[in-house]
This record gives structure tokens, sequence and C-alpha cells, in this order.
């Protein structure tokens, strides 16, 4: 499972189908964050969670590619470790943001001299609402630092992963 396009048509599915059922993503109810290079929380999407013992959500992806791409996906297939883990077990293994950054050591897209650059500019106006905010909150972690950042994104209860 390598293909960015499908992760991110996963979750925009999955964000409609959880705003229909009222559900609230909001930086409160998260109990852990894993911030990915390009400056979003891994630790907030469907799949990190369905491989992270999310059984539910793990059945919610696996029906969905049956429906929408009629394709068979085993259950120990759901898993990804987000950009710091393993690509094996990446469902973005091909993100231009990942691999620059891998390439020259930097552990967040914020610390390279070219931010933002071709790639983080092209992701975050790709029409996914939650990646918009990709060079906003990347910026204010270069700004504050990445701790101090999550710290007031909790205190604020900062929706994660809407526009």
């Amino acid at each position: 499972m390598d293909n960015w396009e499908t992760i991110t048509e996963w979750q925009s599915f999955s964000n409609v189908e959880k705003q229909k059922r009222g559900e609230n993503v909001t930086a409160e109810n998260l109990e852990k964050w894993v911030i990915s290079i390009c400056g979003l929380n891994c630790a907030k999407c469907d799949i990190y969670q369905a491989g992270h013992g999310n059984e539910k959500l793990r059945d919610e992806v696996i029906g969905w590619f049956r429906k929408e791409r009629n394709e068979a996906v085993k259950p120990e297939q759901v898993r990804c470790e987000g950009c710091r883990g393993s690509l094996e077990f990446h469902w973005s293994s091909d993100c231009k943001m990942m691999l620059c950054a891998k390439k020259r050591g930097l552990q967040y897209c914020f610390q390279c001299e070219d931010f933002p650059c071709t790639n983080v500019n092209e992701f975050s106006s790709d029409g996914i609402s939650h990646h918009k905010r990709t060079i906003e909150n990347s910026e204010k972690m270069k700004e504050i630092g990445v701790e101090v950042w999550i710290k007031e994104q909790k205190r604020k209860g900062q929706c994660v992963f809407c526009p």
C-alpha cells in the first residue's frame, strides 16, 4: 500500500462519515501526538489508528477497499508507523516530503532552508482540507518548537484535521 492518493481518498471519505455521525476530531480528545515530517499528526490518521489497535477503524478501512476499490486487504496490511517508521509499514512510502527530508537528514520540512518548497506547496494546495494547514503548522512549530506547539494545540482544543 504505497499510493498516497489511496490514503488521502480514504481519509477524505472517513472524515465525511465522521461528520455525518456528529463526531468531533479535536486535539483535546487525542491521546497521542506523532507529528509527521510535514506537520500533520500521524496519530490522528485512521490508518495509523487502525494499525495501532482500533479494530473498528481497521474493519472500516478493509470494507472501504472492498467496496470502493474491489480490493481484498488483510487486517495485518492495515498498518502504518508514520513518517519515521519503516517504509515496509507505511501507507505513503512514496511521499515526496518524507523521502526528501530523510535524504537531507531532517526531522521536519521546516528545518530545510528551502521551506516551503514546491513539494510542500503542492501538498498544501492539493484540495484535501487538512493538508492546507501543513505550512501554517510547520511555520509555527519552527517559531516556538514542536512540543510547545503541541501544548498550544491541546490548550486550544484545536481541530487537527479540519480546515
